[in-house]
């Protein structure tokens, strides 16, 4: 007989949409708990993130309850972890053991029980974790066998569970099988069962331990009418009750109560294969595919896999500069909180920011791999706008959110200084060294970052070569894995990078009678110096062959920010030129009727229109949602040429064409002779 230990991990991130949560109750979670109910004697794991037992709190009020009454018979085993499902290993230790005790207080009071062990979001381990773990009253967690293989254990199976030591301090870790991963649910319930049958006959009185996503039970391409509707689950379930001369299916924490570790294990930094491999730059994951397919054709790949390993997840903060901003923000509002804390602030605001905070530190939106993650921009704002309440909070409790206020600071740890202007309306981040640009902009009352918008880049993924798709119905003994679909992206259309980010007031110089997508130069990696600082002003100066370009930001106390240009040459311009500086802003959609621009007679243009439009002093980005209107204005007349920024990128069910945000440069041209020129360029807010 083999010990079967199954764990469920259930997730949908924070700032998805209400019917993605309602299609996943309806599809997947209410299926598997009431299908495990007609088979009691089939006793799993299960983990739910926090955003998950949100919306059953307030969307399917009869869901916790109906866990609760499975929990308290014994049938399951909750698992604990961060309670927004955040990154343990790259969120302050204060944060995550805020997690991880919110969600054991969560179960502690539905049920009465405090979960023993974790679901470590996406198995991102790092051994600090150890001691994290312990402290916080945590027992056992699942990974890989793939992170014990990486640590020199090639036993196939990796079987029972290892203990592991940091300082002292000890935790319990299953090896998750990944035969049985990509067995369940794609291959039939017999061969499944077979395969654990074999297990039992070979290795008999050992453990074999599953962990994996509760999505693919029903919200994976093709998994609601293989699993459900045609019976996979219960028919998995119903096998295994028949075969329980041969499986013992039980719960991990009874399993640990009654047997010792299979040993010690020290595991590396690692997550799972396929996030190594997102996790690096285009051009090493064409190389790392190179290597694999070297040794598949010498047939040492298997033998070799646990060896040739990719990045690991924090790769994904230099992979994508927005990324990482994102997460130094994050970084940034949590020192806040904390230093607020120390400095005794109300408690009942302390908890309301913090909350704020560990919404904005779920991993989803932070990262790119097989699902859209980073590249979806309702994700990224759920970030944001916790992010801004959070702020707000803890600036209004100390009294630093009415008068325009400066400070310098690294927040994107790169050695170099930015510089907050901030009042009670808006939140603007200035970096010098990037071309003197935007790199947030912020309203505070809408809680949307208007700078948050994603460049264009390379994917490795993009020169994916053409493979025609398995279909399901072709499968006779099951259906395909999603990282088994292939994919074209060349069918979504012409694919473009970015040379830098998608920052504001980018400053640009070209021939007067090319267009602006000719540029002779974009300043977006040219430093600005900050040649002063004011109460509510920053200066920034940066110079050009002959031209010397003065830029200074102004906020005021309301809800606007001006940028003032002063053009100044050496000597007078012998051959006419044009000026310019790119804005890149979003309203999150760019073909919704009630997000568009506005000119000044009153016609709309929806946000992905492109358009090159001569002699123009203002026009606005309306958002009947956040129900405010962004007036740009020049003070003098200029041409403005915009268009949509969309990136391909790669999704559950194939590619994506994905609105980022618009592009608007506003330009003059230069005439000869002239030695000096001034324009301002003024953003208001109108709510």
């Amino acid at each position: 007989m083999i010990n079967l230990l199954l764990a469920i991990h259930n997730h949908q991130p924070v700032g998805n949409f209400g019917y993605i949560f309602e299609k996943a109750f309806k599809q997947c979670y209410w299926p598997i708990l009431n299908t495990l109910a007609e088979f009691p004697k089939v006793r799993i794991s299960m983990h739910h993130s926090g955003p998950l037992l949100d919306y059953a709190k307030k969307y399917e009020p009869a869901y916790i309850p109906t866990l609760v009454k499975m929990i308290k018979a014994g049938q399951i085993e909750p698992l604990g972890g961060g309670y927004y499902e955040p990154i343990l290993a790259v969120i302050p230790t204060r944060d995550a053991s805020g997690q991880i005790q919110m969600l054991q207080d969560f179960w502690a009071a539905e049920s009465g029980f405090r979960p023993n062990g974790i679901w470590t979001t996406e198995r991102i381990w790092e051994p600090s974790l150890t001691t994290l773990l312990a402290e916080n009253g945590i027992k056992f967690t699942i990974l890989d066998d793939e992170h014990f293989r990486a640590a020199g254990i090639t036993d196939n199976p990796v079987k029972n569970y290892y203990i592991t030591e940091r300082h002292g301090e000890m935790v319990s870790i299953l090896p998750s099988d990944a035969t049985l991963r990509y067995y369940i649910p794609f291959k039939s319930p017999e061969d499944v069962i077979a395969h654990l049958v074999y297990l039992a006959d070979t290795y008999p009185g050992s453990a074999i331990t599953y962990g994996d996503d509760g999505e693919k039970f029903g919200m994976w391409p093709g998994t609601f009418e293989w699993v459900i509707e045609k019976g996979w689950l219960k028919k998995f379930f119903q096998l295994l009750t028949e075969r329980s001369d041969k499986i013992n299916v039980t719960t991990i924490s009874e399993y640990l109560a009654k047997n010792k570790p299979e040993g010690r294990v020290y595991l590396p930094t690692c997550s799972y294969h396929e996030m190594g491999e997102w996790a690096m730059p285009a051009h090493s994951i064409h190389k790392l595919d190179e290597i694999k397919q070297f040794l598949e054709q010498h047939g040492k790949w298997e033998e070799a896999k646990p060896f040739v390993r990719g990045g690991y997840w924090d790769n994904f903060l230099t992979k994508y500069p927005e990324s990482n901003y994102m997460h130094k923000k994050m970084l940034h509002v949590s020192g806040k909180i904390a230093k607020s804390e120390v400095g005794g602030q109300r408690s009942e605001k302390i908890s309301e920011a913090k909350k704020h905070l560990y919404m904005a530190q779920c991993n989803c939106a932070y990262w790119h791999g097989l699902f859209g993650g980073l590249y979806l921009n309702y994700l990224r704002h759920a970030i944001y706008d916790n992010l801004i309440k959070a702020e707000n909070i803890i600036d209004a409790a100390a009294g630093n959110a009415s008068a325009t206020r400066i400070e310098k600071t690294d927040i994107d740890c790169d050695l170099n200084e930015e510089i907050i202007i901030s009042n009670k309306e808006l939140i603007a981040v200035v970096k010098p060294e990037r071309g003197g640009s935007l790199i947030e902009f912020s309203n505070r009352k809408s809680g949307l970052n208007l700078q948050d918008v994603l460049s264009r880049h390379e994917e490795a993924y993009h020169k994916t070569p053409k493979v025609q798709e398995k279909v399901a119905s072709e499968q006779k003994d099951g259906i395909p894995s999603i990282h088994d679909l292939n994919k074209d992206p060349s069918k979504i259309g012409k694919i473009v990078y970015d040379p830098c980010e998608r920052y504001s007031f980018l400053d640009r110089i070209w021939k007067a009678d090319a267009e602006p997508e000719q540029a002779l130069k974009r300043f977006c990696k040219t430093p600005y110096a900050v040649a002063s600082v004011g109460t509510n002003n920053l200066k920034l100066v940066a110079t050009y062959n002959d031209l010397t370009i003065e830029k200074e930001f102004f906020m005021e106390d309301g809800a606007s920010f001006k940028a003032h240009y002063r053009l100044k040459w050496s000597a007078p311009v012998k051959e006419a030129v044009r000026f310019g500086t790119e804005l890149n802003l979003t309203l999150l959609a760019g073909h919704d009727e009630k997000r568009y621009y506005l000119d000044t007679n009153g016609q709309r243009s929806l946000l992905d229109s492109v358009a090159s439009l001569k002699d123009v002093e203002q026009i606005s980005l309306v958002d009947e949602y956040f129900n405010f209107r962004l007036e740009i204005t020049a003070n003098k007349k200029m041409d403005v040429w915009r268009y949509p920024v969309q990136t391909i990128s790669q999704s559950e069910a194939g590619f994506d064409l994905l609105y980022q945000g618009s592009c608007i440069i506003w330009s003059i041209i230069i005439p000869v002779g002239t030695a000096e020129m001034e324009f301002d360029l003024d953003l208001n807010f109108k709510h």
